[in-house]
């Protein structure tokens, strides 16, 4: 909950499944219906429309970039995944080498799981890094947003209180 010019206002999360119609349209005195589904009806004035419209394509782009870093990290785990399978797969062959007088192949075999062993280290505190590093992000984004929020509704407060009051020609001072 938060303060604006009118009073308290509520916060409110909701989270639409796909499928959910979610239609915008205008209306008279200036406002615009947002309607989520067939039960919730937000109206927007003309400076709300506005500022949706100009973060619409910062949004979207922001939720790719996600997207794409998302994919990289399981992509970087899954890497690592499938070089601990090869190392453990190579490391159960060296014996059988061994057994069948073919050092040099078994030394091979030992040498790479180790080093795909280590790979897959990598990439396991690759993802981790990575993943901690978007939370860690993300939560600072929302912290920016809210601080930038109170500054701006600190900022209109202070205009309003320095503003200079119109005085009307012909009424006593």
């Amino acid at each position: 909950m938060s303060w604006g010019q009118g009073g308290v206002v509520t916060s409110l999360g909701l989270r639409l499944e796909a499928g959910v119609p979610v239609r915008l349209r205008g209306s008279l005195n200036k406002t615009a219906f947002l309607t989520l589904g067939d039960a919730v009806e937000i109206v927007l004035g003309r400076e709300h429309l506005e500022a949706l419209r100009d973060q619409a394509t910062t949004a979207l782009g922001d939720m790719a970039a996600v997207e794409a870093a998302e994919e990289l990290v399981f992509d970087t785990f899954d890497a690592g995944v499938q070089a601990r399978t090869a190392a453990e797969r190579a490391l159960a062959q060296v014996e059988a080498a061994e057994r069948a007088g073919a050092a040099e192949q078994a030394e091979w075999a030992r040498r790479a799981a180790r080093v795909a062993i280590e790979a897959a280290e990598h990439a396991k505190l690759a993802a981790r890094a990575a993943s901690t590093a978007m939370d860690s992000a993300e939560e600072a984004a929302e912290e920016a947003t809210r601080a930038a929020g109170a500054a701006k509704a600190a900022g209109e407060s202070a205009d309003d209180r320095t503003r200079p009051v119109a005085l009307f020609e012909g009424a006593a001072s």
